[in-house]
């Protein structure tokens, strides 16, 4: 007995293991091109800012028009390997290419070429890593139906994906050493070399999770639905209370996050000398922009621990109301730094920064696997990919908005890829910066700070849910106490008598 329950230990770990690492994908790939793509268009490609806001912005448009179809698209499909994993196989070769197109320019030398092709390569890219994250984010809920089971294995995804941050961005300074923005032409051949390097990692991610996950039956496969038809299903989605609030603090927070990893870098050059501080640390030279994204990183990985402690205390939107604060705190104080502002009040303000940030993401990665049972009780259909489909449909209209407001900021207020040094830019352009990297930062986070006070959501709901739902299913009736229905309306926002819980027929 004690091997056999060993056995099952090694083979949880493992399922969980595998399936954090499908975070690799969604997690690392953003960082990197958030981080550093509007700086490599602009300075290495010389594409004016905001044509290079246009290239990541529509690519984002895009991404976020498709994920709803593909959403459907999983929620009908049907094979011996489950409705999300068949997906997950299917993206890894164009992950791959994909990810090496948009680091190559193949000789084009006209700006019109330039942006026609970086827009195809990052539509290409867009699209080719929807097929791997929509179905990625219906995986859970049809892997394990226990809402702690759940939170440990968001908790696990989420601190892959900033390990992957972290190692995508030691990867990218290693490969692509710039000092200065003059130095973005000479390290074109490295950029490329770099791409190559990263869309491996990338591409393994759902390939990883494809071989280690497994999937539940399904009960339930939609019927065909016209283009149309797929809009009014969303529609009907959005009647859910929670699942609104929940696309609310997924939006917000992939509109903070975007607008400050947008221009970081460029923060960080026009302030503090063009990226020319360096600081040695046991014999080694790591470059400022190095430093600070690492550190920042490393005190969000640090939150996950107390983000998973007041989880266990107060549910899982707990961290939102405790540690989210430190995030609004930390960008209000990028405000006051200028040239002349001692180095460790930025560390301070990139540590209360990168604190909260883990919230913005973690936050609805945990809260989305509850969610179709929620939807079964409206609907008596679960609709795990439409629901994911939906909510990635607002992340990357909320990331295209943030980069091309990026875009026509920088290049409304002087920024070009000729004057991005500390003597020519620290005027009105560095202003933009901080409208994007502070002022809607702090304004957003407040927003979803106060929204997320109140959850209706809880472990125990959950559980009631889940049974009600099971006796309705083998019974044809679900018996609910007045306290039952009371608990329903909140978390739902429907009176009792229209879920399919409650129907007697």
């Amino acid at each position: 007995m004690k091997r056999l329950a060993l056995k099952e230990k090694i083979g949880e770990g493992g399922r969980l293991l595998s399936y954090a690492a499908g975070n690799m994908l969604g997690g690392g790939s953003q960082m990197i091109t958030s981080l550093y793509y509007l700086n490599f268009l602009i300075f290495a490609m010389q594409l004016p800012p905001l044509l290079a806001g246009l290239v990541t912005g529509i690519s984002k448009v895009w991404d976020g028009i498709i994920d709803p179809v593909l959403g459907v698209a999983v929620d009908r499909t049907k094979t011996r390997w489950g409705a999300c994993r068949p997906w997950l196989l299917a993206s890894v070769l164009p992950v791959f290419v994909a990810y090496i197109m948009l680091w190559n320019h193949w000789g084009i030398q006209s700006t019109a070429g330039r942006f026609a092709y970086f827009l195809f390569a990052s539509i290409l890219f867009s699209t080719a890593a929807s097929v791997g994250t929509v179905p990625y984010e219906a995986l859970l809920p049809r892997m394990i139906e226990s809402y702690d089971a759940r939170a440990s294995y968001s908790v696990l995804r989420s601190l892959l994906a900033g390990m992957t941050n972290a190692l995508s961005v030691w990867v990218f300074e290693a490969m692509v050493t710039i000092k200065e923005t003059a130095d973005y032409t000479t390290q074109i051949p490295n950029f490329s070399r770099m791409g190559t390097v990263l869309g491996l990692i990338f591409a393994a991610a759902p390939l990883i999770t494809f071989l280690g996950s497994k999937e539940k039956a399904k009960l339930f496969v939609p019927e065909s639905v016209s283009f149309s038809g797929v809009f009014r299903q969303y529609g009907r989605l959005l009647r859910s209370r929670i699942y609104r609030r929940t696309l609310f603090l997924n939006i917000a927070g992939s509109f903070v996050s975007y607008c400050c990893t947008a221009v970081q870098i460029i923060f960080i050059l026009l302030v503090f000398n063009n990226l020319n501080f360096k600081i040695p640390i046991a014999g080694v030279t790591f470059s400022l922009v190095f430093l600070a994204v690492n550190w920042e990183g490393a005190w969000e990985v640090m939150s996950f621990f107390t983000s998973t402690l007041l989880m266990t205390k107060g549910g899982k939107h707990a961290p939102f109301k405790l540690n989210f604060p430190f995030h609004i705190v930390g960008n209000l104080l990028f405000l006051f730094i200028t040239k002349s502002t001692p180095l460790w009040f930025f560390f301070v303000a990139l540590a209360m920064s990168g604190f909260g940030a883990s919230c913005i993401s973690f936050i609805p990665s945990c809260l989305l696997p509850d969610l179709p049972d929620v939807e079964e009780a409206i609907s008596g259909k679960q609709l795990e990919g439409s629901m994911a489909g939906l909510l990635n449909l607002g992340r990357q209209l909320a990331q295209g908005l943030a980069f091309l407001l990026s875009g026509a900021l920088l290049g409304a207020f002087g920024l070009s890829e000729e004057n991005a040094t500390p003597a020519l830019g620290a005027g009105l352009p560095l202003m933009s910066v901080k409208i994007l990297y502070a002022v809607i930062p702090v304004l957003c986070g407040v927003a979803m700070w106060a929204f997320s006070r109140r959850w209706p959501l809880s472990a125990e709901r959950l559980a009631m849910i889940q049974t009600k739902v099971a006796q309705k299913r083998s019974e044809g009736v679900a018996v609910l106490s007045p306290e039952e229905r009371t608990a329903l309306q909140e978390v739902t926002g429907l009176p009792t008598e229209e879920l399919w819980l409650a129907r007697t027929q």
